[in-house]
């Protein structure tokens, strides 16, 4: 079966983690995506986390982590060579996307106008921290600052830490897939009404902004703002939350009426739930810190109650559970003679690959592309 996207083709001007890893999502559906690198490899994310060998490579862990199947072409887009080529990709281009600050690629020549009057149906899909207009438009947005300014941070944490930070770049992978989401709908509406082209703009502060709606219509309408709880339950509820054990920790998820009654049978305290939320966090807290987590774990499934331990990364990825899921795949990476297991799709589809293709090398497939369109 071929992947949904087969003979898409996408130039992809992005750099870092929010562009790059969108285009990849879409490669993985089966795009071609043609990666414009500056002269000089000055994207980090070539050199970031991995080994030595395989940031010396250029080959980082992080950019083992989404760009499977790509083809790197240099192009130094400050000279004429270099433009001229971009507009002969772009002929033969059906997405281009491109994640400068707003100015940037029309000072290149590379605008919006300039691109579809090379190629009147292209899909133009533009990143940015904040947007094409507005206060901030022109600032340099990362992950870090949007957790700040979004007010992620300010929910993130304790009175005794602070505002923390999300652990991963979540700011970062949700406008990427907000990106993604913005070209497969494009995609649709071009099927739908060929010949024309669309301008698409993904706001890292509004793909943020908008996970958090359920807090911003709160406060629009009562006036009161979430804080710094700790790890809190969204629901509210006191048989919900992070609790210590005698070896490791627990969270546990108990909302509606029939999981806390369960809770209090299998904790042996069935009449909890009467008591007031105060007494009702002194008990659990006093209950679970009596045995290991992998007790509770086991006696709280038996019981039907939503509750798992935590666990760090290595202790996840080794799960048994993870012995079932599509996500990660083999990914061979011969300039290395190693295998390395990545994430592939979030989803099973009976297209979706499970042997990823190489990552390109910097500059790779420069020679060949570039032959291939000034033959087409």
């Amino acid at each position: 079966m071929s992947r949904p996207l087969t003979d898409i083709k996408i130039l992809d001007l992005t750099h870092v983690l929010a562009g790059p890893y969108a285009t990849g999502q879409l490669a993985l559906m089966g795009a071609e995506v043609i990666r414009i690198e500056r002269p000089g490899g000055d994207d980090f994310v070539r050199k970031h986390g991995g080994t030595k060998e395989m940031r010396d490579a250029g080959l980082g862990a992080s950019f083992l982590s989404q760009n499977a199947g790509k083809k790197s072409v240099v192009l130094d887009l400050k000279t004429s060579d270099g433009l001229a080529s971009a507009f002969s990709l772009i002929g033969e281009t059906d997405i281009l996307v491109q994640n400068f600050r707003p100015g940037v690629v029309e000072r290149l020549g590379l605008g919006f106008d300039a691109a579809t009057k090379r190629k009147p149906d292209l899909i133009y899909a533009s990143l940015s921290g904040y947007g094409p207009d507005g206060p901030l438009a022109s600032r340099p947005a990362y992950d870090h600052i949007l957790q700040g300014i979004s007010g992620l941070m300010a929910m993130t944490g304790s009175p005794e830490s602070g505002p923390l930070r999300v652990g991963i770049p979540i700011v970062d992978y949700v406008a990427g897939q907000s990106l993604v989401s913005a070209i497969l709908a494009a995609l649709l509406q071009r099927a739908r009404e060929p010949n024309q082209s669309q301008e698409l703009h993904v706001s890292m502060l509004d793909a943020i902004t908008n996970l958090m709606g359920a807090f911003a219509v709160n406060h629009q309408t009562t006036g009161s703002l979430r804080g710094l709880d700790g790890n809190r339950a969204f629901s509210d509820s006191p048989f919900s939350g992070s609790f210590k054990c005698a070896e490791g920790q627990l969270v546990i998820t108990a909302n509606t009426p029939a999981q806390t009654k369960r809770v209090c049978h299998a904790l042996g305290c069935p009449d909890l739930a009467q008591s007031d939320a105060q007494t009702i966090s002194k008990t659990l807290i006093d209950i679970f810190a009596s045995e290991p987590v992998a007790h509770w774990d086991s006696l709280l499934a038996d019981a039907d109650v939503p509750a798992g331990p935590v666990l760090n990364l290595a202790e996840a990825l080794a799960h048994p559970q993870m012995a079932n899921s599509s996500c990660l795949h083999d990914l061979e990476v011969p300039e290395l003679n190693q295998t390395v297991r990545v994430p592939g799709l979030s989803f099973r589809a009976p297209w979706a690959a499970r042997q990823l293709e190489p990552v390109p090398t910097f500059g790779r497939d420069t020679d060949e592309i570039l032959t291939r369109e000034a033959r087409a």
